[in-house]
């Protein structure tokens, strides 16, 4: 009489449930074709790949390879012979594994808590590569996180063979541990960063680093034949890593998004140089730079006439006006260095003193230009042309982004912008007015002539107003 130890060969295949199979005495032979008795679902498994010779009398197992086209592996190794194998050898054939255990050593897995090291990280990976590879194909084509989750939790359903299956982000532990099927236990895995297991259910963190991106939550009905084993809480450690490559791989994606965003953004108010280097501080900071006080010349500019034009013009045809001020006006203020902001009817664009040497030259260039450009409109009729202004003084400003993540809008504001809008009414028709500051910076090649010291509405000093002349 012989002792009777009972092996058996869990297999392990991605899309397919894991599968537990008794070796009988004699030959067991594997391979892809129906007339194996453990059938391989692979291509790179031959018709009859490989078997495993069980003589109970000596209780020993032998694995022989049957001259197939992509050979047998046994514990990474390519075997040319018949090879013993012992218990926690592990077979592959193409992509599948084949695990032996003797079902007499194995048992339900007790409470246990594994700190979540690098080295553990590293055994799971290591041990698991095959799987890591199969599930990173899949997860590496989603280009959304939520989705990229969804697909994680369904795949670790699948391959092991479990009912239940979370994968929660950080932010959403307060929301989401409360309806887990073990609260404690994964509240404990969090607290902890610790792989945790029970005989029905597993609780593993993922982990970038320090850093705690999730947690994976997964359980299995109980019976006698259906528990976790260590091994399989060292593939929920592996799947994490693997999940946490895929969530830092998302923070990218949205990373480059935002950033694209931003870009586009701030296009609209400043030159493409001056919105690369904004970029950059964004990038650097993780916002744009907030209101800072700064000298600055400001340019006020906008359609005068505009009541008496929505007379004469459908509120489409009045839109297209104001939409070819704005971009002719952007298109001139960035060539010169400049930044803008869209008002009512007009515009305001910037130029910074501390950055443009020739801050006050460049605002009059720009003005001039934008007059150019809207003052002959085609049209005899004088209530149907546009008519404009421009004012333009310096001084010290609050200049720079204000707003919330999901919008954002370059602003200035200060007694030189007050300033700058009252003038207006002293630049229409088509004239150039600015304050004494710009005035005194222009030198000989921009002319002027005092148009009066002046009272502004809500001022109480008197300001000299200067007219600036063609060239």
């Amino acid at each position: 009489m012989y002792n009777t130890f009972m092996w058996q060969l869990v297999i392990e295949a991605l899309n397919t449930p894991q599968r537990r199979l008794t070796i009988p005495p004699g030959i067991t032979r594997i391979g892809r074709g129906s007339a194996n008795e453990i059938l391989i679902d692979d291509s790179a498994a031959s018709r009859f790949h490989a078997c495993v010779e069980y003589i109970p009398e000596t209780n020993t197992l032998t694995l022989t390879d049957l001259q197939s086209t992509n050979g047998t592996y046994l514990n990474r190794e390519r075997i040319s012979r018949p090879t013993p194998i012992k218990n926690k050898d592990t077979i592959r054939i193409g992509q599948v594994l084949l695990h032996l255990e003797n079902e007499n050593e194995v048992r339900p897995a007790a409470s246990n808590t594994q700190r979540f090291t690098r080295a553990l990280v590293l055994e799971s990976v290591d041990n698991h590569a095959l799987l890591l590879y199969e599930i990173a194909q899949k997860l590496n084509t989603i280009l959304d996180l939520p989705t990229a989750l969804v697909e994680t939790a369904e795949l670790i359903k699948q391959y092991m063979n479990v009912e239940e299956c979370s994968v929660i982000l950080a932010q959403d532990f307060d929301r989401l541990i409360p309806q887990q099927f073990d609260p404690e236990l994964a509240r404990k895995a969090i607290r902890d960063k610790s792989a945790e297991i029970r005989v029905d259910t597993i609780c593993v963190p993922v982990m970038a680093g320090d850093e705690l991106l999730g947690l994976i939550s997964m359980m299995r009905a109980h019976t006698a034949s259906r528990t976790f084993v260590q091994r399989d809480l060292q593939i929920a450690v592996a799947i994490s890593h693997q999940a946490a490559l895929t969530i830092q791989r998302m923070r990218l994606v949205g990373l480059v998004k935002s950033h694209e965003q931003t870009h586009r953004m701030l296009l609209r108010f400043v030159a493409p140089s001056e919105a690369a280097n904004l970029l950059d501080y964004y990038s650097k900071n993780g916002r744009l730079p907030g209101l800072k006080e700064e000298k600055i010349t400001v340019l006020c500019s906008n359609l005068g006439n505009s009541i008496t034009i929505t007379e004469h013009y459908s509120l489409r045809g009045f839109a297209q006006i104001l939409s070819s001020f704005y971009q002719s006006a952007a298109e001139i203020t960035f060539k010169m260095g400049g930044t803008i902001k869209y008002l009512a009817t007009g515009i305001m664009a910037v130029f910074s003193n501390e950055k443009i040497q020739d801050a006050e030259q460049r605002a009059v260039d720009a003005g001039r230009e934008l007059i150019l450009r809207m003052k002959p409109t085609g049209s005899l009729d004088e209530s149907r042309s546009n008519m404009i202004g421009v004012a333009i003084n310096t001084g010290n400003a609050m200049v720079g982004y204000v707003g919330g993540e999901e919008r954002v809008e370059f602003n200035a504001v200060g007694d030189v912008i007050n300033v700058a809008i009252h003038m207006q009414e002293y630049a229409r028709p088509f004239k150039i007015v600015a304050g004494p500051e710009t005035i005194a910076a222009l030198g000989e090649n921009y002319p002027h002539k005092l148009i009066d010291s002046i009272h502004l509405r809500g001022r109480e000093s008197p300001l000299e107003i200067h007219e600036v002349l063609s060239e």
